[in-house]
């Protein structure tokens, strides 16, 4: 009996020999960067960024939930957030459609309903599948976003 014992473990030490090595994680520390290297950030100048450049504006899809697959027909609604002492340039207001950045802006623009700072657009019918859309806009200091929303539309 100790004899079927032994020559299984013979065995599976043998397979296990056999195998290839895999790479394994390293038991031992390694330093990310070396004593000079940090030395050299702690002593290197600070330059901070200057305290007037205004963040880019923001782009927030309020209606529809794009979390799961929308039902045609879809009531589309995004607010546009200009920083402190800014607004929301709406003529630079630009949206595309997919990987091919199909220029669809005018078709948004004919049949939406235009705020200050928001677009609302109802009864849109979108195709079933995939869909990709980017929109951009600026503020009056001439900062831009672009933000891309991507979406799936049921049967």
């Amino acid at each position: 009996m100790a004899s079927r014992l032994t020559k299984k473990w013979l065995a599976i030490a043998a397979f296990g020999l056999a195998l290839p090595t895999l790479p394994c994680i390293a038991q031992t520390s390694w330093p990310l960067i070396t004593p000079n290297e940090d030395a050299r950030d702690r002593a290197a100048p600070r330059v901070p960024a200057p305290p007037d450049t205004p963040p880019p504006p923001r782009i927030d899809l309020l209606h529809p939930d794009i979390s799961r697959p929308l039902q045609n027909p879809v009531t589309i609604e995004v607010r546009f957030t200009a920083g402190t002492g800014r607004q929301i340039n709406m003529r630079s207001f630009r949206a595309a459609y997919g990987w091919l950045a199909i220029n669809i802006t005018d078709r948004i623009l004919q049949h939406a309903v235009k705020g200050r700072d928001s677009l609302s657009a109802a009864n849109v019918a979108l195709p079933t599948g995939d869909h990709r859309i980017t929109l951009s806009i600026a503020d009056t200091s001439g900062k831009t976003a672009s933000r891309t929303f991507r979406f799936s539309v049921a049967r």
